[in-house]
């Protein structure tokens, strides 16, 4: 076990701040996303324009638009996890540089790799999507809670297509997960230990 130099040092101490801002972004895109669903719900409230106009098929033209725009920022929120989870995979590389495995596994750096690769991060975003689309949901089916015609059955299969499709296209994208985008360890101590032969070679 060696100790970690300088540059490491002030390299691990940077990341960490990256990886703070980067997940101060993220809940901004999360608080924005929470504004525009606000936002609608209020201009809907007020106007009764607005709740008319909800009642007939040209309302899709809206609807479907405000979904896209709140699963967009979600995505945005997926890529910049992404942003974090490659720093935490340098960082928690560096560390096996200087510690052995075991104790790695028990710092912070090992415990977020490990989650990050399976559901624990990604599954959180998932549920936000689709709890801040039900009222879309909701919006959409308002007609067919005024009664029922036949003339309304293209419709309510449309809506059905575009929620369940809505619904899991989007829980789809958002729940790929993590993985390392570093060589395995093994790959690279042998890389290390194959340039140090051929150093002494030299």
């Amino acid at each position: 076990m060696s100790e970690p130099n300088g540059f490491d040092r002030d390299y691990f101490i940077q990341t960490r701040k990256e990886i703070d801002t980067e997940k101060r972004e993220r809940d901004q895109m999360l608080n924005f996303a929470i504004l525009v669903l606000g936002a609608i719900g209020f201009v809907i409230y007020q106007s009764e324009t607005a709740q008319k106009f909800l009642r007939e098929p040209e309302a899709m033209a809206i609807e479907i638009p405000a979904l896209v725009i709140i699963s967009s920022l979600f995505w945005v929120r997926y890529r910049k996890l992404r942003q974090i989870s490659d720093r935490w995979f340098t960082l928690n590389r560096m560390l096996l540089r200087y510690f052995d495995e075991k104790r790695v596994e028990e710092m912070l750096e090992g415990i977020v790799v490990k989650d990050l690769k399976e559901w624990r991060y990604i599954k959180k975003d998932i549920i936000l999507n689709i709890a801040l689309c039900l009222p879309i949901y909701g919006l959409l089916l308002i007609p067919f809670f005024r009664g029922w015609c036949p003339d309304q059955r293209w419709r309510l299969i449309l809506t059905v297509v575009v929620i369940v499709a809505h619904s899991l296209l989007s829980s789809v994208v958002l729940g790929r997960k993590f993985i390392d985008p570093l060589p395995p360890l093994s790959d690279v101590k042998s890389t290390i230990k194959e340039n140090q032969e051929i150093n002494k070679l030299e």
